[in-house]
């Protein structure tokens, strides 16, 4: 099936073994041999190969050919590079040494325009005429995370000027070596339309507006903090984002919801009696409210739509979906199985533990019985009788929602058919949640049924902005573009795809309806990269730390002002501290009360500040500050241990006695020197000092 050439197929090449027969074929169907793809490889790559083992093997994927060639060696690493059998030119190249650390957090060597230069020599080298038709795309933090070993560079497809974004040019370089570490490239032949006749950008506007058009809608905001619950949020969102045809008009097949999976079951309980803390206890209270098993299994069976008739029940659980808890109710899971005919056939069935509710259910289909027939029932008969089982069995729910869409796959067989319904609060769409149901057009069998439901409070729809003003906020922020993309016939799956001239709003987050503000989607502001514009730390001798710390993010840039010589806050410190130790998983996000909690929940639970030292508003010494980082660092331990370390500082005596391993180990690792032979362990630590030692630690080799 010729879907895809994407981007990894280079990466799957370089596992590909094949006979050495196969090569012998190889060598007679390809017009550069076995021989030339290496010495090419080592001439443009600067491989010497000698102290390596060396093994190579051919893939072909219709008129792709590769050669996939790797130099192996238990000391020195692996390389491995892919060459295009027809054309000689160099696909794919990777690197590994046994040292490599991905992801080791440090201060660069190398700032990324160095790397850069790197990046574009590499390509003008390897693919020079396909570089010249690219561009770069810059990322979003074109610094990228800090505890990235790479900086990584992508250069964008441009054909008659329009991008092209399913293919391009993409480039690693070690931050620190400023070596190529990965090279690949997606790049395919294919028919262009030419930008001839098209519709304008303000028809495409116009046409957005009419056939896909933002909607007053509630987004389901994930909890920021720990023992937060969901919440809802009224925006303007697109939930039928797709592209336009920039010949026709056309709005292309739109994207669709997929519920969540159903059925999980969870694991027997321990019985045996102990001491019950107060969440324990609280969800026993909580349990009181659930329907017992019988009752849930009574209900399953009058709910289902068909018999369950020799079935046999084969296991039965309570099950709390813990992602979403308190958003949703606890559920029973039953699972049947029948055994007919040398034939197994299974039936799984959730009901909600506290309303009773028939939350999911499926059956086994069969793929043979009706392989051969003609539909009995056509999508029209099968949507009134999915409605009307709908009516039965929630029928307050299905009232509050809309009908979403109907899908379908001709080619598979048996051909079931999907009907989606959006939930609705006082006529706005709360997308998140939905129902969907699946019949089979062969027998008008409802074959599986879900609803997706959360439990969550609504804000009053109430001094919102107009539609009008949600759209010059969205236009002002994001360009309606011409693209490039590619369009698969999903009727026939195995023909290849075309290229289409479309109209794109790459747009996905939201607009706040009450504020304008745009949000991504987990509902927090968002924030364009810019660069760091503090006005007063210009000569200070901190400079170059600071300004380096807020280019990842660490410190935030808000306002003109750093304050380099104003004491630094624990909370803030604390904010800095963990940004560093755990940056994948929080984003920078705006200063409050609750975001600072945030930190401190993450600080705590990584024992670098215990619960009885929090002190938000007070000022950081330089003893407090030595101690988080030592704990940080995760040898806080160490530092406990009494009458193993000694220190020369003339103001020993002021530092207490469980307090000199701490300064003993972040002296040592030169995080924190002191000047003039003191320590000054209760001076308060000044913000450009705390940028200054922040950094140090990034630098050190953990």
């Amino acid at each position: 099936m010729r879907k895809f050439i994407p981007i990894l197929i280079a990466f799957v090449f370089l596992f590909a073994a094949v006979m050495p027969s196969t090569i012998a074929q190889a060598q007679a169907d390809t017009k550069i041999s076995l021989k030339e793809a290496i010495e090419i490889a080592k001439t443009k790559l600067g491989i010497s190969g000698s102290g390596y083992d060396f093994t190579s093997s051919y893939s072909e994927y219709g008129n792709y050919k590769v050669w996939n060639l790797t130099w192996n060696s238990t000391t020195k690493g692996t390389i491995s590079v892919s060459v295009n059998a027809n054309t000689g030119e160099i696909v794919s190249y990777s690197t590994w040494t046994p040292t490599s650390e991905p992801y080791k957090p440090v201060i660069p060597k190398y700032t990324r325009e160095e790397a850069r230069k790197v990046a574009i020599e590499f390509l003008q080298k390897i693919t020079p005429e396909k570089f010249k038709q690219t561009k770069e795309i810059v990322p979003s933090y074109p610094l990228g995370a800090y505890y990235d070993a790479n900086y990584s560079f992508s250069f964008e497809r441009i054909v008659n000027g329009i991008s092209f974004p399913n293919n391009g040019l993409y480039v690693y370089v070690d931050k620190n070596t400023l070596k190529v570490t990965s090279y690949f490239q997606n790049w395919e032949d294919y028919s262009f339309p030419k930008p001839e006749n098209i519709i304008t950008k303000e028809e495409a506007i116009k046409i957005f507006k009419e056939k896909i058009g933002l909607t007053l809608q509630y987004a389901l905001i994930p909890p920021q903090l720990e023992k937060e619950s969901y919440k809802t949020l009224l925006v303007y969102g697109v939930y039928q984002n797709a592209p336009i045809d920039a010949f026709t008009g056309e709005v292309k097949k739109p994207l669709y919801y997929y519920p969540m999976p159903g059925g999980r079951t969870a694991g027997p309980a321990g019985e045996k009696e102990m001491q019950l803390t107060p969440e324990e206890k609280k969800e026993i209270e909580a349990s009181e409210k659930y329907i017992s098993k019988d009752k849930a299994l009574e209900i399953a069976k009058n709910s289902l739509p068909f018999s369950l008739e020799g079935y046999k029940l084969e296991s039965a659980s309570l099950y709390t979906d813990t992602y979403y808890a308190p958003a949703k109710n606890p559920t029973w899971s039953f699972y049947w199985n029948l055994q007919k005919d040398n034939k197994y056939f299974y039936v799984n069935a959730s009901v909600d533990a506290v309303t009773g509710e028939l939350t999911y259910f499926s059956k086994t289909v069969s793929d043979i019985e009706d392989k051969d027939k003609q539909p009995k029932y056509t999508s029209k008969e099968l949507g009134e009788i999915a409605e009307k089982y709908l009516e039965r069995i929630i029928p307050e729910k299905f009232k509050n929602t809309k009908y979403f869409n109907e899908t379908s796959n001709p080619d598979y067989s048996p051909n079931l058919y999907t009907f989606t319904y959006l939930r609705t609060v006082n006529g706005i769409l709360a997308p998140f949640d939905n129902i969907t149901i699946t019949l089979n057009p062969y027998t008008g069998e409802i074959t599986s049924y879900y609803l997706n439901w959360t439990n969550v409070n609504f804000t009053p729809a109430e001094n919102v902005i107009t539609l009008d003003e949600a759209y010059k906020i969205l236009l002002d922020n994001y360009e309606m573009k011409l693209n490039y993309i590619l369009d698969y016939d999903y009727k026939s799956p195995d023909a290849p795809p075309k290229v289409k001239l479309v109209y794109q709003l790459d747009f996905y987050g939201y607009i706040d309806a009450k504020t304008g503000t745009l949000l991504d989607g987990m509902g927090r502001p968002i924030v364009k990269e810019s660069k760091v514009t503090f006005t007063d730390i210009e000569g200070n001798w901190a400079e170059k730390d600071i300004k380096l710390l807020a280019e990842y993010g660490i410190i935030e840039v808000e306002g003109d002002k750093y304050y380099p010589d104003k004491e630094i806050t624990q909370k803030d410190f604390i904010k800095m501290l963990v940004k560093t130790v755990q940056p994948p998983y929080y984003d920078p996000m705006p200063k409050s009360s609750k975001d600072y909690e945030t930190y401190y929940t993450i600080a705590i639970s990584k024992k670098i500040i215990a619960p009885e030292e929090k002190n938000p508003d007070s000022p950081v010494t330089r003893l407090e500050a030595a101690k988080m980082l030592v704990n940080a660092l995760q040898v806080g331990y160490i530092a406990e241990i009494p009458n193993i370390f000694s220190i020369s500082f003339k103001d020993k005596n002021e530092i207490p006695k469980n307090m000199i391993g701490y300064v003993a180990i972040i002296s040592g690792l030169n995080i924190m020197r002191g000047s003039d032979g003191y320590f000054y362990p209760q001076r308060p630590l000044t913000r450009a000092e705390a940028a200054a030692v922040l950094v140090r630690y990034l630098q050190v080799n953990k």
